[in-house]
């Protein structure tokens, strides 16, 4: 019985091994380089989701945000960003039976010179779901949370693109 004390923290330590060894990382951890702070993010408003997720994944690698263009020494702007929901199926009474709804921007970084860091690129994401005609509310608040899952998720590919590309 002694060797099974011995080999279950053999064990352990062998899967640690070949974790840190793969080049695992735990879901949502993006590193960004410090020169590029402080950030002042251009183009979304004070109180837009994606805005909220991006302030919270860029201040997350210590990089600070910068309230105005001046005090920053790089510009993260993203335009045409759009939030879009469209009629997918119907069914035999003509009744929406399922919605597609698409969340997507553009975005580039660029230097406190203006010389560009990182290109304009569009993000986009989609996704569906059904519609019922007898649970309304409960239809509402799920397209508001797969809407808000979606934002969060089109911050998370800036972010992805963003460590890829610097």
């Amino acid at each position: 019985m002694p060797g099974k004390s011995v080999l279950r923290p053999f064990l352990l330590l062998l899967a640690l091994a070949l974790l840190s060894g793969c080049g695992f990382q735990l879901r949502g951890k993006i590193t960004l380089p410090a020169a590029i702070g402080p950030v002042h993010i251009q183009g979304l408003g004070e109180y837009d989701e994606v805005r909220r997720e991006l302030v919270q994944l860029i201040r997350f690698n210590n990089i600070q945000i910068a309230d105005q263009r001046e005090q920053a020494s790089s510009i993260l702007r993203i335009s045409d960003r759009s939030s879009d929901r469209r009629v997918l199926s119907v069914d035999g009474n003509g009744n929406v039976a399922e919605y597609e709804l698409h969340e997507g921007a553009r975005f580039s970084l660029l230097a406190k010179d203006g010389a560009t860091l990182v290109e304009s690129q569009p993000v986009s994401t989609l996704t569906t779901y059904l519609n019922s005609e007898t649970e309304v509310l409960g239809k509402q608040q799920e397209e508001g949370q797969l809407r808000k899952d979606m934002q969060r998720d089109l911050a998370a590919q800036i972010m992805r693109r963003l460590q890829a590309q610097l």
